[in-house]
């Protein structure tokens, strides 16, 4: 048998198998055309808005430091009664109050706010400070004065304007609580009230009283007060250690009775009281509240009380004409207090505000 034939053909079966499974493994590649080129649109998504203009930001850096009832009163136009728009307000809203003034006064600030003895319910005495933009004191007209409600309804008042003082005496007691309690705020007491005294005018005269369960005149006594500055070396001796309870209505009755002035012109007395405690000596103390009512009254004098501790607001809430209770930092209320009195005390005014 010839196996020639046969071999040709198994090559030609062979070729074809070789070359259908090439053509089954075949790759096909793509390129791009060189010349074609991607392109990139921005769409700007403000083409097709269309406004009343650009907005603009404007910042009031007078109001940074305001509260809302600042900014009420900022934005209410307020007038003064000669028709013109006030230039500096005081607001306080646990009063109800809003005092407003005209030019030059650029500031306001209200020191106290207290019922007046014997009058309607709704009238009050608001003691204020009026300053122009250098600070100077100042004692506007009272048709640049206005005084209204938080809610912006115009209350009536009174007010005589108190010339500022230059050459007319101010007398000043300064009470110190040294009951056993205030061992720990004595040292932060005595250099407030040194400093305090210091910045005093050369008009003031101050005197210096001690009170536990005694009282006692810390330097010299009325009549022969010094200028406060001076009054003030009589914290550079040994003082009494603290001791015993707190006879605060006998100490305020012994200073509202003996000013450390009382010769010549002078200005309303003032009482400074810093204590730790309630009272723990009047026997009656109704009683001694309503004595203490009538002498203040009699004498026209101003009362400001800070307490240092235990604080019982309600006891002198009809004859304190000003009380701060101290939170955690007695150091630092201590020296605010002193230091916002020491520049109001000489040019205080008096507004007698009626209700509604």
């Amino acid at each position: 048998m010839n196996l020639q034939p046969f071999a040709h053909t198994a090559v030609c079966l062979l070729l074809v198998a070789f070359a259908a499974q090439a053509q089954a493994q075949r790759f096909t590649i793509l390129t791009p055309d060189t010349d074609s080129r991607g392109t990139f649109e921005v769409a700007d998504p403000d083409r097709l808005v269309r406004t009343l203009g650009k907005p603009e930001i404007q910042f009031d850096l007078a109001a940074s430091h305001d509260t809302l009832l600042d900014l009420r009163i900022r934005r209410a136009g307020l007038k003064l009664p000669n028709g013109k728009t006030a230039t500096a307000f005081a607001g306080d809203k646990e009063a109800n109050l809003v005092i407003v003034a005209g030019a030059p006064v650029a500031h306001i600030s209200i020191a106290g706010v207290t019922p007046l003895p014997g009058a309607a319910r709704s009238e009050r005495e608001a003691l204020v400070l009026f300053r122009a933009a250098d600070g100077t004191l100042l004692a506007p007209a009272a048709d640049e004065v206005a005084v209204f409600d938080t809610g912006f309804n115009r209350l009536p008042f009174a007010y005589s304007p108190a010339a500022i003082p230059t050459r007319t005496l101010l007398p000043v007691t300064l009470l110190l609580d040294m009951s056993g309690s205030m061992a720990g705020h004595m040292k932060d007491v005595v250099n407030a009230a040194t400093s305090f005294m210091a910045s005093l005018p050369l008009t003031a005269r101050c005197r210096i009283v001690l009170f536990n369960d005694r009282i006692e005149e810390f330097g010299p006594q009325p009549p022969n007060a010094q200028v406060c500055a001076t009054a003030g070396f009589a914290f550079w001796k040994p003082m009494p250690e603290p001791s015993g309870g707190t006879a605060l209505l006998a100490a305020l009755n012994h200073g509202l009775r003996s000013p450390p002035e009382t010769m010549g012109p002078r200005l309303q007395p003032i009482t400074l009281v810093i204590t730790d405690g309630v009272d723990t000596g009047a026997a009656d103390p109704a009683a001694e509240l309503r004595r203490l009512a009538a002498l203040k009254a009699a004498s026209g004098g101003k009362l400001f009380v800070f307490w240092a501790g235990a604080s019982d607001p309600a006891l002198l809430a009809n004859i304190a004409d000003l009380q701060i209770a101290a939170g955690s930092d007695v150091k630092g209320e201590l020296e605010r207090f002193f230091r916002s009195l020491g520049v109001s005390l000489s040019g205080l005014q008096a507004l007698r505000v009626g209700g509604p």
